[in-house]
């Protein structure tokens, strides 16, 4: 059985009014990473809401990393007056927790953006995935980190050490192993065959570690003609580090009135 939601904590950047936009960061990440696409946003008028996942950032920690959990964590985020987001926009982890979120309730945005999000996990791939995720918790130095990715504003590398140090090992481990990937089965790309608001999903370039690819777009956009997807070329698997105003570019374009 899962646990109950937790109230997670927030950031907030905008007019307050406007477009309404949820940012969902990856695993070991923050609300603070998205910073950068954050304040651009709000310099376009958008009010920008991102969210520290449980386990991560400033929200509680828990026994319980279900995907239905984390899914359930952000559906009870406080939604804008008008009852529904007008865009949510996942990373990785907060991307499958996106899906998995609009495939629960329909209501709950009227858009969303997917940024390189794991929807199929192999089981033969855990091990790695887990030791590579694992080793994101002793990050290099700030200034390291930022030589390793020469597309990165140093704070976004400032702000991935300060999100990796308060996440753990146990966090890790039990988002991964627990949701079906040792078995092989955290495959989420069914729950876009109903979808009836359109989605984005934006994969990394594969030669940059993608965790989404082509044939993964083509199978889906089969299920929906709601869904569609594009490969940002030289982008690694944190397109809005790499590549902040290509997010911000699908973004608007998926907000009423912008596109």
């Amino acid at each position: 059985m899962s646990a109950a939601p937790v109230s997670l904590a927030t950031l907030h950047w905008g007019p307050g009014t406007g477009p309404q936009v949820l940012l969902l960061h990856g695993i070991t990440s923050s609300a603070g990473t998205w910073w950068q696409v954050a304040s651009l946003l709000a310099e376009q008028g958008v009010s920008v809401t991102a969210a520290d996942l449980r386990g991560h950032g400033s929200s509680p920690r828990s026994t319980d990393y279900a995907l239905e959990s984390y899914a359930a964590d952000v559906l009870a985020v406080p939604r804008p007056a008008s009852g529904a987001w007008d865009l949510v926009v996942g990373h990785s982890l907060g991307g499958a927790v996106t899906a998995l979120a609009l495939a629960t309730d329909a209501t709950w945005t009227r858009a969303a953006l997917l940024v390189d999000p794991p929807l199929v996990i192999a089981a033969a791939d855990v091990d790695d995935l887990v030791e590579g995720i694992l080793a994101d918790l002793e990050p290099p130095s700030v200034g390291e980190l930022a030589r390793q990715h020469p597309h990165w504003h140093v704070d976004d590398a400032f702000q991935k050490v300060q999100a990796a140090g308060v996440v753990s090992p146990f966090t890790v481990e039990a988002t991964i192993r627990g949701n079906g990937a040792r078995a092989g089965e955290w495959n989420l790309e069914a729950l876009f065959g109903g979808s009836e608001a359109p989605v984005m999903i934006l994969g990394a370039d594969p030669a940059q570690g993608a965790m989404f690819s082509v044939e993964q777009g083509e199978r889906i956009a089969r299920l929906s003609d709601r869904v569609a997807y594009d490969i940002v070329a030289g982008a690694g698997h944190s397109i809005q580090r790499d590549a902040p105003g290509v997010v911000v570019e699908h973004a608007l374009r998926l907000l009423p009135n912008r596109g």
